[in-house]
């Protein structure tokens, strides 16, 4: 039976700091806190907050993880806000894994196994909305997840609903309708310009993206435009309301 490999804690000791009542109210009420035996709190050693701006990507050590190098994984609880996980492939090119949203956790399977995923692949996460991530840390999860079988179930479940959400975004990708698949993509290809979340693509560009044709693809944006979702301004497309569009992306599953 193979040892699951050490994490080094790359978090100094924060004695002197003090969480947010949101913070610590979105742990609490958790799904992983409340299938963890003993005091939910252990897990808030060395935890701490960050805030992020719409369109922020996190640099590494924060919320960017890279499987080859276990000290950066990462464990967070989306205390308010809007994230999209994704990978990006050596040409550049980027996938949406999961959406996360208030109380959801993320980075769990990759903490948990950290040599499942192939070397040098790439997690990042992106704010959508302004966002208030409480930080875990990985080596106190693993520390907890050993001391009994009932940890150990809690962990497998809130690994079982990442399954899922999984298995969501990929019936999102085959089976939903147009204007679902162009708000997923609008989402997918958001950049952060100032203050503001943009898609330089074109009508066309969604169009192949989804396998559809730009006069379904145009209907579809003149519908999200009219309620007040995203507007055209220029060379881009401007979202207006990045949590109305994860809506009509997640409907009718």
């Amino acid at each position: 039976m193979s040892r699951m490999p050490q994490l080094r804690d790359d978090l100094a000791p924060r004695a002197g700091d003090r969480l947010s009542e949101e913070a610590i109210a979105a742990w609490r009420s958790s799904r992983l806190a409340a299938s963890l035996s003993g005091d939910p709190d252990d897990m808030l050693v060395n935890a701490f907050e960050v805030r992020l701006e719409p369109g922020s990507v996190v640099q590494p050590c924060d919320l960017f993880h890279r499987v080859d190098d276990a000290s950066v994984l990462v464990l967070g609880i989306v205390v308010s806000g809007l994230v999209r996980v994704y990978t990006t492939t050596s040409q550049g090119r980027q996938v949406t894994v999961r959406y996360v949203t208030d109380g959801d956790i993320f980075g769990l399977p990759v903490v948990l196994a950290p040599d499942i995923l192939v070397e040098g692949l790439v997690l990042a996460s992106q704010a959508l909305t302004p966002c208030h991530i409480l930080r875990l840390s990985p080596a106190r999860l693993r520390e907890i997840a050993a001391r009994d079988v009932e940890n150990m179930w809690g962990l497998f479940n809130e690994l079982a609903r990442s399954m899922v959400s999984g298995h969501h975004m990929l019936a999102e990708n085959l089976f939903q309708p147009v204007r679902a698949r162009v708000a997923r993509h609008m989402l997918d290809l958001a950049e952060r310009d100032g203050s503001r979340m943009v898609v330089s693509a074109s009508q066309q560009d969604i169009a192949d993206a989804i396998g559809s044709v730009r006069e379904v693809v145009s209907r579809a944006v003149l519908w999200l435009r009219d309620q007040g979702l995203v507007r055209r301004e220029g060379p881009v497309y401007v979202l207006d309301d990045p949590a109305g569009l994860h809506g009509v992306a997640t409907r009718d599953l």
